[in-house]
């Protein structure tokens, strides 16, 4: 295996979309991921992205935001400001699992508190498992828990999930518009072998609940960093997508993972360098998003009104480029404002929105209780970051 690391934007971005590359970042957690969609190279890749593709469209989100969101959040959060306080990191995970499950198409009765918790600590195994590569943890019982976690959450879960969308079906029934529901519905033209269907779901759980609760609680603490008086905390409330801005850049400085890998399919060359097949590159997100030829010479600081070259996301290449895209960016992240949607409301992100929801209930760190970070992983998330609720919005 060769040692290439590609840190510049330009280079980052070219060998994201680069066809001869696969994806290499998850061979330790093939339990979760192996032949999952982020794994998938070429006609199998684009097979399956095209079948669950049609999940992830505008409509979709606009009305996930709209309605879904406020409806799954509220009864979230109304312990933690009873309580009066909350661990964003746990928040954080609670709203997003809740939220993948929904459009992955995982049934769950979530009045049931036992079920939710069981899910949870499910997704959070799973995350562990897929991560693998940036654990601090032994991985053999890792491995063990995952092995343990999957056969729970088929018996559990995914079975009665399965079964519910196959009678629709028969039935000539609607289904809901999600992942599994898609799958379900070109079972005879993409045809998914039990355990791959296992993994399918468990990867979008635990793609979707990881990242989203890490960036909320990176931006979160980014913003509230940077907003250290009134005026600019006005500002965050009274312009939305200057905060969808603010999260963009937060985006930016932490993307979800800090490093891409892939490896070469065939004899080929990235950045003028030659590579045979087999080699393996590290493309890394984390100096990539921090170029200074193209966010400038504070490019390492957290700077939501820095000026940006117009073919430039705000939030570089967190949410990856080309084929290999995260599809879920448009949930996450919203969609860019631009001149079509002047005079109509745009889609913020539930990131933003659930920052939103944080600063509009008053949250602040905790002078006795700091937050302290994730020791599990070489990752820097945070494994605590407990906030007070000032007000109740």
């Amino acid at each position: 295996m060769t040692g290439i690391e590609i840190t510049t934007f330009n280079g980052a971005q070219a060998a994201l979309k680069h066809p001869d590359l696969a994806q290499a970042l998850y061979d330790d957690g093939k339990l979760v991921m192996e032949d999952a969609l982020i794994t998938l190279h070429g006609a199998d890749h684009a097979e399956r992205r095209a079948a669950e593709y049609g999940v992830f469209n505008r409509r979709f989100f606009r009305t996930y935001e709209s309605e879904t969101f406020p409806r799954t959040l509220r009864p979230v959060m109304a312990p933690y400001l009873a309580a009066g306080q909350a661990d964003l990191v746990e928040l954080g995970y609670r709203v997003t699992m809740n939220l993948t499950a929904d459009f992955a198409g995982i049934d769950r009765d979530e009045d049931s508190i036992e079920e939710t918790e069981s899910l949870l600590g499910l997704v959070k195994i799973f995350s562990t498992g897929a991560t693998q590569v940036h654990t601090t943890q032994d991985p053999d019982e890792i491995n063990r828990k995952v092995a343990v976690a999957l056969e729970e959450f088929e018996d559990r879960f995914l079975s009665k999930s399965i079964a519910r969308r196959v009678a629709l079906r028969s039935e000539g029934a609607a289904l809901p518009n999600d992942v599994l529901s898609m799958l379900v519905a070109r079972s005879e033209t993409l045809p998914l072998a039990p355990d791959v269907l296992r993994r399918e779901m468990a990867f979008y759980l635990q793609a979707g609940a990881h990242s989203t609760a890490n960036s909320t609680t990176h931006a979160f603490h980014e913003i509230g960093t940077w907003a250290g008086d009134d005026t600019k905390r006005a500002r965050l409330l009274e312009d939305p997508l200057f905060l969808q801005r603010c999260v963009h850049e937060s985006l930016r400085l932490h993307p979800a993972s800090p490093v891409a890998w892939r490896k070469a399919t065939r004899d080929t060359a990235i950045d003028n360098r030659p590579l045979r097949e087999g080699d393996r590159i590290v493309i890394n997100l984390h100096e990539a998003n921090r170029d200074t030829s193209v966010f400038g010479a504070d490019a390492d600081r957290f700077n939501p009104e820095r000026d940006l070259p117009p073919s430039i996301w705000p939030f570089g290449l967190s949410f990856g480029y080309g084929i290999h895209a995260c599809m879920g960016r448009g949930l996450d992240g919203g969609i860019l404002p631009d001149a079509r949607t002047t005079d109509k409301p745009v889609q913020l992100g539930i990131v933003t929105l659930l920052v939103k929801t944080l600063i509009e209930n008053g949250a602040a760190l905790m002078a006795d209780n700091p937050p302290q970070p994730d020791t599990t992983t070489s990752r820097s998330n945070w494994g605590t970051y407990p906030v007070q609720f000032e007000r109740a919005a």
